[in-house]
């Protein structure tokens, strides 16, 4: 999520959570230093930050991964604005791989076309939670018309100029050495699906869990918050097929990146040793319950492997 805001009733994975890693102080508290001892914060808000705090993902996402991220997106949308994107992103098909994943052949695509990309694919993720789509097919025949209606594109441009100037920000400390520092973690998978899709986490970067958050983290509900996050998506990585060793929150807002081996981590919040895949299981299945599904046998992981090769 792009924002902090608290939960009105407690879902029951959450106070699971609460009662199994209680000791966050430790936590907190080393986030709340990294922030002091980080450049000052960035103060400049976009007029929509859900959109943006999404997009702002996305957009990171298309930057550091060399085939396309987001293919059940793209394969969404018809042949001629799949195409349109994936070239505006810097990918270009490569004939002689046939219908392989597009590779990115501009290494330096400018960040405004990226947060273009970016804010269409927030807005196409968001329809299709809406529409009743089942099928690629069904996806390309209902998605068509409105893509191409001078309203709907309208829309997207606005919404992205209104952005650029807090984006700008944001990009320019990426580029600072973030984006470095998240290439080195390995290749990276963007919007890894945990538990068949009812958890997506951020960003996978080889063995490591990212979470990226560009919103404001001041109150300590909103630590508690980001923990309750890190660790869904650490505990279920394992029992969904991914081999995870570290988490890391990106807080763009405060120039902080805080990368944490999942075993100390789990540890210290735990006040001892925890066996992870045992919590994964359990954190699963309250999961599941909250949704009114029954524990599914095995791993879960998605087909789609590292979009950055």
């Amino acid at each position: 999520m792009d924002v902090f805001r608290p939960d009105l009733e407690p879902l029951s994975s959450k106070r699971w959570l609460a009662r199994r890693f209680p000791y966050r102080e430790e936590l907190i508290a080393d986030l709340r230093h990294r922030i002091h001892r980080a450049p000052a914060p960035i103060t400049v808000c976009p007029p929509n930050p859900r959109h943006f705090g999404h997009a702002i993902e996305k957009t990171f996402a298309l930057d550091l991964c060399d085939t396309p991220p987001y293919p059940h997106l793209f394969a969404s949308l018809p042949k001629t604005e799949r195409q349109t994107l994936l070239t505006t992103a810097g990918y270009r098909p490569d004939h002689r791989r046939g219908d392989a994943p597009w590779p990115r052949t501009n290494s330096e695509v400018p960040g405004a076309r990226l947060l273009t990309v970016g804010s269409v694919l927030t807005i196409l993720e968001r329809a299709l939670r809406q529409l009743p789509i089942t099928t690629p097919d069904e996806a390309h025949a209902t998605l068509q018309g409105p893509l191409r209606h001078r309203r709907t594109i309208a829309i997207c441009a606005t919404a992205t100029r209104a952005a650029r100037p807090a984006f700008a920000a944001f990009w320019a400390s990426y580029l600072s050495g973030f984006r470095a520092a998240l290439r080195s973690y390995g290749p990276l998978t963007a919007g890894p699906a945990l538990l068949d899709g009812l958890r997506v986490a951020d960003l996978l970067a080889g063995a490591t869990i990212v979470e990226v958050k560009t919103g404001h983290l001041t109150e300590t509900h909103q630590f508690e918050g980001l923990i309750d996050q890190v660790l869904t998506y650490t505990l279920l990585a394992a029992v969904s097929g991914y081999q995870v060793s570290a988490v890391a929150a990106y807080l763009a807002r405060y120039h902080v990146l805080a990368c944490y081996p999942i075993d100390a981590l789990t540890t210290e919040l735990a006040g001892g040793p925890v066996d992870t895949t045992e919590a994964g299981n359990h954190v699963a299945t309250l999961i599941w319950a909250e949704h009114h599904q029954p524990p599914q046998p095995g791993p879960t992981r998605q087909p789609n492997g590292p979009n950055r090769q």
